[in-house]
């Protein structure tokens, strides 16, 4: 059957519901499996596995001996052109719930591929500095939460895909997107925007999961009368940037919930906006019921070297010198990993899990940039434009108490361009520079004693694919080769590998149903397809779901 939704504004979009024969109702996603979802292994029913953003499954069937038997169960093409297949795949119990460039939502059968239902989203141009991606979708009872890059925020039945409500977050006129999965806390979905590149200034936005009504938003740039307005020279605050395009996380234990922030605008210059420019390039805490700020540490003060923070901040319990902390962990995109304490967001310590000459940090974490970089245009930076770890996120095992870093290191020359930025349209404040030829590395860093374990240098410039950490003693990741390989956890031996047809730039998940472990993964670039260097047709993304 084919159902026309109106959107707001009055356009209209198409899709088509498909029933099949046997199909079970999904049992609806409770805030008790929300806040459990550790112990769920048949299901992955938020964007980071748990509300701490572990992306580790404790599942063990999957292990460092049965692995070499890993093979695929079933290849979904999505059909989709001109943009990398980023998906974080949801499961709850009889659909798998994946989203595509260009705002697609496909939902399957996880255990076999099949098309369940779809919406095709109908926007106009929208303005994007990096790509028409999506990364995935909330669940909560049973409806599902999608955001799209014109920056709506959607509800959808989960058994028929009949839309509930439609909201615009942020006037995709004025560059506001939208490419990361909501998050759901209690009875409220909350969600990021994008357009850090055109002078936007950034929220994170709740919103009542039943009606869609918007409950609170924390602007991430303050305006005057507000605590931190001050960091920013004259008027720039109100094109400060602050983006929060990458899914935050949230504790029960404390009620509040954790974000990280992107770029201050113009991303290059820093000499139109004197000061430390807060809250960009942070993580916040906020309240979950009413937004308010509780703390904040700032990981790169008036940044120029586009070294967003907008990395999850992992919520993790872990010894620290002999204690048991309650962290805040963020691997930071300018090199470092911070600890912080989760409840007032001091700072423990920071260390490096890859490649930094940018600056040296004083006893309160903050960094101290060095003489030689207060015109950079001489210097290639370490981390440079892409950071060490961008948006693909890590993954953290309780068992070797490692996080599994996806990391770059690829030297960028940052050149200003002096005067003032024009709003509203892309404008990076001047001109970066990439060396020839970077490196991509899967890094496996220990919380406890501040170190890097092992890593492993994998194929091109820069690694864009996240990482899953398991109880079978492995760590899966992509890479821009098209592989998908398991690691030894502990030591880094690659232990099986996978030729997935094109680059991977997703993260991996898993599950288990019926007493079967499965492994997936998004496979697709906005490359090309090519063959002896010539272009023979336009990648499309599929989605690969592997069994014993």
């Amino acid at each position: 059957m084919k159902l026309a939704i109106r959107h707001a504004g009055g356009l209209f979009a198409a899709f088509t519901l498909t029933f099949l024969s046997g199909l079970t109702t999904a049992q609806s996603v409770t805030t008790e499996i929300l806040e459990n979802a550790q112990d769920y292994s048949d299901r992955w029913v938020t964007y980071g596995r748990n509300y701490g953003a572990w992306r580790f499954v404790p599942d063990d069937q999957i292990n460092r001996e049965s692995v070499a038997n890993l093979r695929p169960v079933w290849i979904k093409q999505n059909g989709v052109t001109g943009g990398a297949f980023e998906v974080t795949a949801l499961v709850n119990d009889g659909r798998m719930y994946l989203t595509t460039a260009n705002s697609h939502l496909i939902v399957v059968d996880p255990l076999t591929g099949a098309e369940l239902w779809r919406y095709d989203h109908d926007f106009e141009n929208v303005d994007l500095c990096c790509g028409p991606h999506n990364r995935g979708v909330a669940l909560f009872e049973d409806t599902v939460f999608w955001g799209t890059l014109d920056a709506h925020l959607m509800a959808f039945d989960a058994e028929t895909g009949i839309q509930l409500w439609d909201v615009e977050v942020g006037d995709h006129r004025e560059s506001f997107s939208i490419t990361g999965a909501p998050l759901v806390v209690k009875d409220m979905v909350l969600i990021g925007v994008g357009g850090g590149e055109f002078g936007i200034r950034g929220y994170i936005d709740a919103y009542d999961v039943h009606t869609g009504e918007r409950r609170w938003r924390f602007y991430t740039v303050p305006g005057p009368g507000e605590a931190g307005n001050e960091t920013w020279q004259g008027d720039s605050w109100l094109t400060g940037g602050a983006p929060t395009w990458v899914t935050g996380t949230y504790d029960p234990e404390t009620d509040w919930v954790f974000w990280g922030t992107g770029n201050p605008w113009p991303d290059i210059n820093n000499n139109v906006r004197t000061g430390d420019n807060l809250y960009s390039n942070s993580v916040v805490a906020l309240d979950a019921d009413s937004g308010e700020l509780r703390w904040y540490f700032q990981t790169s003060p008036r940044d120029e070297f586009d070294h967003d923070s907008t990395s999850e901040p992992m919520v993790i319990d872990e010894m620290i010198n002999g204690e048991m902390r309650k962290l805040i962990i963020q691997v930071a995109r300018n090199g470092h990993v911070y600890a912080l304490d989760r409840e007032t967001g001091d700072f423990i310590y920071a260390a490096e899990y890859t490649r930094v000459n940018w600056a040296d940090r004083d006893e309160s974490g903050k960094p101290i940039l060095k003489e030689e970089l207060y015109d950079p245009a001489g210097t290639v930076i370490y981390p440079g434009l892409y950071g060490g770890k961008n948006w693909p996120p890590a993954s953290y095992s309780p068992n070797t108490h490692m996080l599994y870093i996806p990391s770059s290191e690829w030297g960028t020359t940052f050149i200003r361009r002096e005067g003032e930025g024009r709003p509203g349209t892309m404008d990076l404040g001047g001109i970066p520079r990439f060396e020839p030829q970077g490196t991509g590395h899967v890094v496996a860093y220990n919380i406890r004693s501040g170190e890097i374990e092992w890593q492993h240098e994998l194929p091109g410039s820069f690694n864009w694919a996240g990482t899953l950490a398991t109880g079978g003693g492995l760590v899966f990741a992509g890479g821009a080769d098209g592989y998908l390989r398991a690691f030894n956890d502990e030591t880094g031996e690659v232990l099986w590998q996978f030729q997935t047809g094109s680059g991977v730039y997703a993260p991996p998940t898993s599950f288990t149903i019926d007493g079967r472990q499965y492994i997936g993964i998004a496979s697709g670039t906005r490359n090309p397809v090519t063959r002896d260097g010539v272009a023979t047709g336009i990648a499309t993304g599929n989605y690969i779901l592997f069994g014993l």
